[in-house]
């Protein structure tokens, strides 16, 4: 899960490169660009709340039944002071920006643009800093539950072995050994989840912004070229959605 978050994370501050580049050199699409981005980097703070919640969940029902150390329960609980506070912070900058963004273009105030531009820079500054933090959260979490998954196949191995384990094709897998597959199953749900945030963009242009003229058939291509692309791996790599049993 680190490197798919790693991998995406990298995507959306390429998004925001782009917006701003697009934006200096004024090109029509910045706004388009900039929503985008900012609708990408918002879904993947979801994507950790979502991450650490369920996580989190699953380490203290383990814990509680098999009666293991409660300090497993202790450390998942840290990443949601030191890691929500940030994403939450991350999300609402980004809805500030975007309405600042909105703002430049119904008003002819000079003051405003500079002031997009500056919040800008700062919510991309934020934004990069929060997912290197989500980062290394996410790959520390990994540790511990595959620590945990080691100190669970011991207390089951002569009990039910089969508890500690994945199914993942035809073969039982123990959770450390998950890789690549797993991952790319998760971002096929990503992916299915982002194409229905697509639409946001479509609101926000017609309705907000109040863009009549906007084009509704980029956003069909584009929503559904993501969903297809979520379902194929989704149906590709459903042998290797963690089961457990």
């Amino acid at each position: 899960m680190a490197k798919f978050f790693g991998f995406s994370a990298v995507i959306s501050t390429i998004l925001f490169v782009l917006s701003v580049f697009y934006g200096v050199i004024g090109v029509p699409n910045h706004m388009l660009w900039g929503l985008v981005a900012a609708v990408f980097a918002a879904s993947l703070h979801c994507l950790v709340f979502a991450i650490f919640t369920g996580s989190g969940k699953d380490t203290r029902l383990l814990v509680e039944d098999l009666n293991l150390n409660q300090e497993y329960v202790k450390k998942t609980k840290v990443f949601k002071r030191t890691v929500f506070p940030p994403a939450l912070y991350a999300i609402l900058y980004l809805l500030i920006l975007t309405t600042l963004g909105g703002a430049c273009s119904n008003t002819t105030h000079v003051w405003v643009g500079w002031l997009h531009g500056l919040w800008a820079l700062f919510t991309i500054y934020y934004n990069i800093k929060t997912f290197w933090l989500e980062y290394k959260a996410i790959g520390v979490n990994s540790g511990i539950l595959k620590e945990l998954n080691f100190k669970a196949g011991e207390v089951l191995h002569d009990q039910v072995p089969e508890i500690t384990e994945f199914t993942v094709g035809n073969e039982p897998q123990k959770v450390a050994d998950l890789d690549w597959e797993t991952h790319v199953y998760a971002f096929g749900k990503f992916l299915g989840f982002l194409s229905l945030n697509t639409w946001l963009v479509y609101i926000y242009f017609r309705f907000i912004m109040g863009e009549i003229r906007t084009l509704i058939w980029p956003f069909i291509l584009v929503s559904g070229l993501l969903w297809l692309s979520g379902f194929i791996l989704r149906k590709r790599y459903q042998g290797y959605r963690p089961k457990f049993h």
